[in-house]
């Protein structure tokens, strides 16, 4: 029904120094750059003066871009905040983005960290049946939480080789911390169509380090789902659950005009049907599905809450 993350919409207070990280540092091709028409703010609920948005690609690559969206007047509102606030690791809703680097990693925890960043934990290897990776989790520009992660074995079908000249990759993955299993299963496989690439409980001798990696106590039961399109390596939803330690939702704080990620995009064949789909099963329909035109470019959008407190934007040319 959908393809892989087309993008994730990050908010941000200072649009200039994102654009400087992750352009400028990172590498990321700005491809756009302009005001949202008044339509598209309806659409996004927002109530603002001027919206300006920013997007960009790892080398034109149409999956995974990053959208940075800037308000004025901009609300200080965390999406999440679990690093000096009062957000818990455990908290259901949405996470991180991720990027992959190539080894050695300390080399790019080093450029982030004299960029700004804050390195959240030393890089933590582990290991799955059919995975091996080294990650870092670091807060970004308004605490946004970023990993970068070293692919030391990972299936070719869903990790793409970095273009010639590029260090950092578009948006690979995000993270989502979910509530409910059997729940989720229904909504990323059954409604949005996407596929299972794998799924694994963290192994127990890699179990503190990667409650490290993710803010939680040593000792937490950590379980990783990963959706994807089978069609696509990049632009794929790591569920991550905590069984029992996830109690408190982030109700209501993934949402254009507040900092962090506000907004996960994905091509749809057919929005109206989703949006049928999803009604039908019960999920909050944000913005029911609605032409909007910008220069050369008409689509169908519709807006859907997830199980998780995630907020989706569905798009098809119109």
């Amino acid at each position: 029904m959908v393809s892989g993350m087309t993008s994730v919409t990050v908010g941000v207070s200072d649009l200039e120094g994102a654009i400087a990280l992750f352009g400028g540092v990172m590498g990321l091709r700005v491809e756009e750059r302009r005001w949202l028409t008044a339509e598209e703010r309806a659409a996004w609920h927002l109530e603002v003066g001027r919206v300006e948005l920013v997007e960009l690609s790892c080398a034109g690559y149409p999956i995974g871009r990053l959208r940075l969206l800037s308000c004025t007047p901009q609300s200080l509102e965390r999406v999440r905040d679990d690093h000096g606030g009062g957000d818990s690791g455990t908290d259901i809703g949405p996470k991180a983005i991720d990027f992959y680097v190539p080894p050695p990693i300390s080399e790019y925890v080093a450029e982030l960290e004299s960029n700004g960043c804050v390195a959240r934990s030393v890089p933590v290897r582990h290991e799955t049946e059919d995975y091996d990776s080294e990650e870092l989790v670091l807060s970004g520009p308004d605490g946004l939480p970023m990993l970068i992660m070293v692919g030391h074995r990972h299936d070719p079908a869903q990790m793409r080789r970095f273009p010639p000249g590029t260090r950092y990759s578009e948006i690979a993955t995000v993270s989502v911390v979910c509530g409910d299993l059997e729940q989720n299963r229904r909504f990323y496989g059954e409604l949005m169509g996407l596929s299972v690439a794998f799924e694994s409980e963290t192994r127990p001798e890699f179990a503190d380090d990667v409650a490290d990696l993710t803010g939680v106590a040593k000792g937490s039961r950590i379980k990783f789902i990963v959706y994807f399109d089978p069609a696509e390596p990049s632009g794929k939803i790591l569920l991550v659950h905590f069984f029992a330690a996830s109690t408190r939702r982030l109700t209501g704080r993934m949402s254009p005009g507040k900092l962090g990620v506000v907004l996960y995009s994905h091509h749809c064949r057919d929005v109206d049907g989703l949006h049928a789909r999803m009604a039908d099963a019960g999920y909050e329909i944000v913005t029911a599905p609605t032409t909007l035109a910008t220069a050369g470019n008409a689509r169908r959008v519709l807006l859907v809450r997830g199980p998780n407190e995630e907020l989706f934007e569905f798009h098809q040319p119109a």
